[in-house]
């Protein structure tokens, strides 16, 4: 198997009922579009408290931001329940308030004003800022020059395999980790929604575009048969 580059995953807070949420979703939206595309995937809180494991899976072998919009540090607190120490946590209402900073309290982004949307900036540019540290970190770990002593979930990268989309390779990160957890959960080769699964979980790791849907799908059956024929580990 190949390796693939690290990545680092960012959950946002799902709260809907504070305006610090809505400041927070559209910052990591911010990022992942403008800022920093490519450098990181989102993650959904609710489906990773859930119990989604594709989402668990990324945080526990990747990097990972979380993005709260109040104390009570949901998305961290449920990223380290179920996956393990994340490499950031960033409080939109801590960094409000050290930048002294009001919100209107407006919780739609259609009724964000101006100094909502200078908010919605300004986080989004500490989010990048950590994007940028945690990445930085990691490949010093990957490269050896950071102390042997500190360990992340970034330590090793994770295996990737290869699928044959319209004629062109394509390596999937985490394709072998993918494949081991849905065999864990049950998952067999004839089950009609097996394409479907399969091909919601990678796009966790990997971006589809709309026009290969069916292409990934029908290759992640055929390679998911061969991994469960393999008996591969």
């Amino acid at each position: 198997m190949a390796e693939e580059p690290i990545k680092v995953g960012i959950i946002s807070c799902a709260g809907e009922e504070i305006p610090e949420g809505t400041v927070s979703r559209l910052a990591v939206r911010r990022v992942l579009e403008s800022l920093r595309p490519g450098q990181a995937v989102t993650l959904c809180l609710p489906l990773f408290l859930a119990g989604a494991e594709g989402e668990r899976e990324f945080a526990r072998n990747y990097p990972t931001i979380t993005i709260d919009g109040c104390e009570k540090q949901c998305a961290k607190w449920g990223t380290e329940t179920h996956s393990g120490p994340v490499s950031a946590a960033l409080v939109v209402t801590d960094m409000l308030k050290e930048a002294g900073v009001s919100l209107s309290g407006a919780r739609s982004g259609q009724r964000l004003t101006e100094a909502d949307l200078a908010a919605v900036g300004m986080v989004a540019e500490s989010i990048a800022e950590a994007l940028d540290k945690v990445a930085v970190e990691c490949e010093e770990r990957q490269s050896g020059t950071a102390e042997s002593s500190t360990s992340c979930a970034c330590a090793a990268s994770l295996p990737a395999g290869t699928l044959e989309i319209n004629g062109k390779s394509v390596r999937i990160a985490g394709l072998p980790l993918i494949f081991t957890q849905c065999r864990e959960d049950g998952l067999r080769v004839d089950d009609p929604e097996v394409s479907k699964r399969l091909l919601e979980i990678v796009r966790v790791y990997h971006p589809v575009d709309d026009h290969e849907e069916r292409a990934y799908a029908a290759a992640l059956r055929d390679a998911y048969a061969v991994f469960l024929e393999s008996g591969q580990h």
